[in-house]
C-alpha cells in the first residue's frame, strides 16, 4: 500500500557505495523542540532533476516511500532538493546547528485498513489500522501498524465515525507524531488532517461504533496513549427490537351472556363486527372487539384497556323487553 513521506532534514551521517547513498538525518520539531533521527537510502540510478545528490551537513527537503525497521523510521529517497546553505558575513558557508534548522515534521500519505473500533480520548478520535508495505529495506512486504488520530471537533471529518468498520481502504494524510511500542506491537502515530475512503471496497463485518466520553488530561493526547496503554473498551452495539403485529378475523362472536353480568357492564352497540385478535408483548391474544372502538395509534400510546362485556338485548318468553306468544 501507499506510504509516502516528505520532510526537511539535516544530513548528519552519510555513507556511499557504487549503487546507493545511505545514512541518518534529523528534523526539528517546533512543539517539542526535539530532533528525531530517521534513516534513509538513495539509489544512484534513481537520481534526476528533483532527486539531487547531497552530502553530509546539507539541509535537504526529502520525499519518498517510508517504512519502519526496529522502531526507526526509514525513508527511500525519491525526491531530494538541497536547500540554500547558511552563509556568514563574508559569504562563507556555515554549519547548520540542529536546534536552528527550520522547524518541520514529516507529512505522510498512507493507504490503510482499520483493525480496531473507533475510540475517543482528550477530544481526539483514535483508530488503529495496518498497512502492507514493501520497501527495499526488507526482503518481503511487511505489515506496519498505525494509530490514526484526528480532532473530534473537525467538522469535515465527522462523516467518518461510522465508516471505519464499513470500508476496507482509507487514504490518510497527516503529520507523523511518534513511533511507540505497546507490548510486542509497534505503532506509528499519525495526526491526520485529511482522510478519505474507497467506496469500492466494503467490508463484510458488522458496524462497530464506539464513542466513549472524552477523558481529561493535561498532556498531549498522542503522548497520553503512548505513556499509558489503556485496554480497548468493548464495542457497544445497539439492538433494535423487532415489532410484529398479527391481525386475525373471527366470524363467530359470543352470543350468550348472563343477566347479572350484563347489568354490571357498560352498554355498547348490539351489532358486533368480527372480533380482532391483537398480540401483546407476551404473545397472548386478547379480544379487541369486546373493548371500546380504538385506533391503531391508541395501542401504541398506552396500555390496553380491560375488555368490556357488552349488554345484549334478546327476546325471552315472558322476560324483559320481550313479547310473549299470542
Amino acid at each position: 500500500m501507499t506510504a509516502t513521506l516528505s520532510v526537511i532534514a539535516l544530513v548528519v551521517c552519510l555513507r556511499e557505495s557504487s549503487h546507493t547513498a545511505f545514512g541518518d538525518a534529523i528534523y526539528h520539531e517546533k512543539v517539542s523542540n526535539e530532533n528525531p533521527v530517521f534513516g534513509f537510502k538513495q539509489f544512484s540510478n534513481a537520481l534526476h532533476d528533483y532527486n539531487e545528490a547531497f552530502k553530509e551537513g546539507d539541509l535537504v527537503h526529502f520525499g519518498g516511500k517510508f517504512t519502519i525497521d526496529d522502531n526507526k523510521l526509514m525513508l527511500l529517497v525519491e525526491a531530494a532538493c538541497v536547500l540554500e546553505p547558511q552563509l556568514g558575513r563574508n559569504g562563507e558557508r556555515l554549519k547548520w546547528e540542529p536546534e536552528k534548522i527550520p522547524s518541520t515534521k514529516p507529512f505522510v500519505h498512507i493507504t490503510t485498513s482499520a483493525c480496531e473500533p473507533l475510540s475517543t480520548s482528550n477530544n481526539m478520535n483514535f483508530v488503529k489500522t495496518k498497512s502492507l508495505i514493501y520497501s527495499p529495506f526488507h526482503s518481503a512486504a511487511r505489515y506496519i501498524n498505525f494509530e490514526i488520530g484526528y480532532s473530534s471537533e473537525s467538522k469535515w471529518l465527522e462523516y467518518l465515525s461510522d465508516k471505519w468498520s464499513k470500508f476496507a481502504n482509507f487514504f490518510v494524510a497527516g503529520f507523523l507524531e511518534a513511533i511507540y511500542t505497546d507490548g510486542s506491537t509497534t505503532y506509528v502515530q499519525i495526526d491526520a488532517k485529511l482522510i478519505d475512503y474507497d467506496v469500492r471496497f466494503r467490508t463484510s463485518t458488522s458496524s462497530n461504533n464506539y464513542q466513549p466520553s472524552p477523558q481529561r488530561s493535561t498532556t498531549n493526547a498522542f503522548a497520553q496513549r503512548r505513556n499509558k496503554s489503556t485496554p480497548n473498551s468493548p464495542v457497544k452495539t445497539h439492538i433494535t427490537p423487532k415489532s410484529d403485529s398479527n391481525t386475525t378475523e373471527i366470524e363467530n362472536a359470543y352470543e350468550e351472556e348472563s343477566d347479572n353480568d350484563s347489568d354490571k357492564e357498560d352498554t355498547v352497540g348490539t351489532n358486533q363486527s368480527p372480533i380482532d385478535l391483537v398480540m401483546i408483548d407476551d404473545n397472548t391474544p386478547i379480544n379487541a372487539n369486546k373493548t371500546k372502538k380504538r385506533q391503531l395509534s391508541d395501542l401504541c400510546d398506552g396500555e390496553i384497556d380491560q375488555p368490556i362485556k357488552p349488554k345484549r338485548s334478546y327476546n325471552k318468553k315472558g322476560g324483559r323487553g320481550g313479547r310473549g306468544k299470542k
